[in-house]
């Protein structure tokens, strides 16, 4: 086996995403020649690396043996400590998780908490948030147009975060004046290490404060909801119940947490990511302008080649052997999507961006149970977009360096400056 090239911590340190983005580079080294990597990076606990399409659906489809429960993600060291110390100062295990939701769950109990609220996503609710989100969408870019003149703009904090954001608040039922107070919470969440984002502006020190913000403010919110009973999905969630029991507070808040954190956030970081892929291959671009029925498949690609969520992490309950290796009992296993997304067996030409791709089979909403419960409703606000969008640009450039999110877990681009000139919409 040849050695490993690279310095053992760029595929999961936060500085080096913060950097360069996804590290494709050593994604491909290792598919190529050690697919089911070992690591060991100081400041992380040890894990295996699974960097193919073929190996991480094998994982993800045993989750009695994979389990997602006791290490849901691949975090540094000073981050799970944060964590342990704040379930302890609740009184809780320090080995249990802070609050726990669908992406922490493991077989029996995965099953019946993500039908809780199946039924709020029944086509006749996505008919009407379809129909809602053309006319969001429709507000930002008239917005954004402004007069018609050439105008500049940083796209993820002054256009992307918005429709996404708007929506989510809308399907939970929450004022639209917390929309900001809900972004300035989830954004600090999803970036602990990015000294911009974060709430102490130095490290990740204020991460567990902003989720007691956010449990904070949903406690309010079910009280509300189990007294006066709406149909909005915060009133789905305050109001269910398994085995005739209401959810534990920390089934409870986590719920809540995923969705409004994972409603918005992955969705603007796809659009962004989308839309610089757009500029830099604009004969993709063109492709779409020329021809609006390939945008279901442009979006496919665009969130193929974005990979929001870069990796999710399981912990082996039984030795199990993958190729030639065998993964012990409490071992852990990084599910790198972001690799699998690009990996030679289903994407030859991973490398290269084509709207017109087919098939895509990628993993960028997961796969097997944990597959992402959102994964209507992105691909619906991708699609809508850009499809209002594209017919409207006279032109569009990008205008300075893009700075990318200090995170290793959900991960995008944090500014994109632009040039550009809409015209109305027809």
């Amino acid at each position: 086996m040849p050695e490993f090239p690279f310095p053992e911590e760029d595929i999961i340190a936060t500085e080096y995403y913060g950097k360069h983005s996804h590290p494709h580079e050593i994604f491909k080294w290792l598919r190529a020649n050690d697919p089911l990597r070992y690591f060991s990076p100081e400041g992380f606990a040890p894990f295996w690396a699974a960097t193919t399409h073929d190996d991480i659906v094998e994982i993800e489809k045993q989750p009695a043996i994979f389990r997602s429960a006791i290490r849901t993600q691949i975090l540094p060291d000073r981050l799970l400590e944060a964590a342990q110390k704040q379930s302890e100062s609740l009184g809780r295990n320090s080995e249990e998780p802070l609050f726990r939701s669908l992406v922490n769950m493991d077989p029996p109990d995965h099953k019946p908490f993500r039908q809780l609220v199946m039924p709020w996503f029944r086509s006749s609710i996505l008919n009407r948030l379809e129909a809602r989100l053309e006319q969001i969408t429709r507000d930002i870019l008239d917005e954004m147009m402004g007069d018609g003149s050439e105008k500049e703009c940083d796209f993820v904090q002054d256009v992307a975060v918005w429709g996404p954001l708007r929506l989510i608040c809308e399907i939970l039922g929450v004022p639209q004046k917390d929309e900001q107070l809900l972004l300035k919470l989830t954004n600090e969440i999803f970036a602990g290490e990015d000294a911009e984002m974060n709430r102490s502006k130095q490290d990740s020190s204020g991460l567990m404060s902003s989720i007691m913000d956010l449990i904070t403010y949903f406690t309010e919110i079910t009280a509300s909801r189990r007294a006066n009973p709406t149909d909005d999905l915060c009133s789905y969630i305050a109001n269910g119940k398994i085995d005739g029991e209401y959810l534990a507070d920390a089934d409870l808040f986590g719920y809540y947490i995923i969705v409004v954190t994972a409603g918005h956030e992955t969705t603007r970081t796809a659009m962004s990511g989308g839309l610089k892929a757009l500029l830099d291959f604009p004969e993709q671009m063109q492709k779409l302008i020329d021809n609006p029925d390939l945008m279901k498949l442009g979006t496919e690609e665009m969130i193929r080649w974005t990979v929001p969520v870069t990796q999710f992490c399981r912990v082996a309950s039984e030795d199990y052997k993958i190729r030639d290796k065998t993964i012990r009992a409490g071992d852990s296993v990084g599910l790198f999507y972001a690799s699998a997304c690009r990996d030679e067996t289903y994407f030859p030409d991973g490398d290269e961006f084509i709207v017109t791709r087919q098939p895509n089979k990628h993993l960028a909403f997961g796969t097997g149970p944990h597959l992402c419960l959102g994964t209507v409703l992105a691909r619906m606000e991708m699609r809508i977009f850009f499809k209002q969008l594209l017919p409207r640009i006279v032109k569009m450039e990008m205008t300075g360096d893009v700075n990318y999110l200090q995170a290793s877990f959900v991960h995008g681009i944090k500014h994109l400056p632009i040039r550009y000139q809409l015209r109305p919409a027809e």
